[in-house]
């Protein structure tokens, strides 16, 4: 057995370790809802504290507004990749799956639909050629990773395509493979928020920088030292949230691939959707669908293709093979189309509401 992989078995039995923190299944049902709820309104207000530090730090240092939202997507995320990387790490591959293809369907049905009846503007969301040729960008990032995503759970071990090879150790090299082509379209992405943020910032006036950097750079150290405070409160709530949803599901007699669908995606994405109402109500609507896009690509970067580096399983539930990964990217390629047609009307939010209705219905009656 070479060294890789016993250090691969280490961290995997670590993790069990980390999950020990294990809500007791005989719990009565009213003690496991409030258990689930105080740790995720924990995770949700330590998530908006380290997003708030983040966006300071950010600040002091002049990073630019694209990069901004970008690490403002990331901090806001947190409940979502956080908890899918502790149920796959914990031997739960359907739930962090659906925690993230559910998140992200919720993001871009849920979330864009309700941006199109909150902004104050008549018809909907409304894109200028500028703003409409900055979002198409990071819309295109969003689709790529989205479609590499869904090949990556094609090559998970126990899907038919995995089956038709007949070669585990070629199947593992192809999802090798397209987990890290997956996390490069990621690092594209990042690349291209700093890379916008040069240019933005060209104009920014040197005498003010200076200011700013005199003023803030006593505080900048502080500000680090919460947002790390924050991010470990963060993820000791997503650890107690994940198993306490897991229990709480299980005592509704609810299958463990909806827990991870319905119950924890749109649980971890509420924190998503309080800043997009934000975002459409005070009329930047564009930032809203810019952080959608950037939320899915970081939701299948990091819960998805991150976490399946160090830790696989077998997949059990097929309809996130054949409903739900196909949903998500057919959602974001709608969102998308809207973009480059410059245009997200409101009657475009209807059909996604309806959309989104008819898929829970159709899970809840399956």
């Amino acid at each position: 057995m070479s060294f890789f992989t016993v250090m691969l078995r280490r961290a995997r039995n670590n993790c069990f370790s980390l999950t020990i923190i294990r809500v007791p299944m005989q719990l009565s049902l009213p003690i496991v809802s409030l258990l689930f709820v105080a740790s995720l309104l924990i995770t949700m207000s330590a998530a908006a504290w380290f997003t708030r530090r983040l966006e300071a730090v950010c600040d002091a240092l002049n990073l630019s507004p694209s990069l901004l939202s970008l690490l403002g997507a990331l901090g806001a995320n947190i409940p979502n990749y956080v908890a899918s990387i502790v149920a796959i790490a914990g031997g739960h591959l359907d739930v962090g799956l659906g925690i993230i293809i559910g998140s992200n369907i919720y993001n871009s049905a849920i979330i864009l639909s309700l941006a199109t009846f909150v902004t104050p503007r008549r018809h909907g969301i409304i894109f200028n050629f500028k703003e409409a040729q900055d979002v198409r960008v990071v819309g295109g990032y969003a689709l790529a990773i989205l479609l590499m995503t869904l090949l990556v759970i094609w090559v998970l071990p126990g899907t038919p395509l995995v089956g038709w090879l007949h070669a585990p150790p070629m199947a593992l090299s192809l999802l090798f493979f397209v987990v890290l082509v997956t996390l490069g379209l990621f690092g594209g992405l990042a690349l291209h928020a700093l890379r916008r943020g040069h240019a933005e910032g060209d104009g920014t006036d040197e005498a003010d920088a200076v200011y700013i950097d005199v003023t803030t750079k006593g505080h900048v150290t502080r500000w680090i030292g919460e947002g790390l405070l924050a991010l470990v409160i963060a993820l000791g709530g997503v650890v107690v949230m994940v198993q306490s949803g897991q229990a709480l599901t299980a005592d509704l007699h609810m299958p463990e691939v909806l827990a991870g669908l319905l119950v924890l995606a749109v649980a971890t994405s509420l924190p998503n959707t309080v800043v997009a109402y934000g975002l459409a109500r005070t009329d930047r609507e564009v930032a809203c669908v810019e952080e959608i896009f950037s939320s899915n690509s970081i939701n299948a970067a990091l819960g998805i293709a991150l976490p399946l580096l160090f830790w696989r399983d077998v997949l059990h539930d097929r309809t996130l093979l054949l409903l739900d990964g196909p949903l998500m990217v057919a959602l974001t390629l709608g969102a998308l189309l809207c973009v480059l047609r410059r245009r997200v009307s409101r009657t475009t939010g209807v059909v996604l509401l309806l959309v989104y209705a008819a898929w829970v219905v159709v899970h809840v009656l399956v």
